[in-house]
């Protein structure tokens, strides 16, 4: 029976576990500065604005219900 071919994302995290520290370290500089510089252009998630949480009728308590009344 024929081996499953290997995916790339496979690859490479064989790689980062096994290739000697010094070159596995320089290779993760590099990509995550590439990664940084690919995200400057999209706000990072603490700068995006929250969506409104919508709440449920389970949510609503019997006070919460009379302060809307008076």
């Amino acid at each position: 029976m024929p081996k499953a071919p290997v995916t790339e994302e496979v690859q490479v995290v064989r790689f980062f576990e096994e290739a000697p520290l010094e070159k596995a370290e320089m290779l993760f500089n590099i990509v995550k500065d590439k990664m940084r510089s690919r995200l400057a252009g999209n706000p990072p998630a603490t700068e995006r604005l929250p969506k409104r949480k919508v709440r449920s009728q389970s949510d609503t308590t019997p006070q919460d219900m009379r302060a809307g009344t008076e």
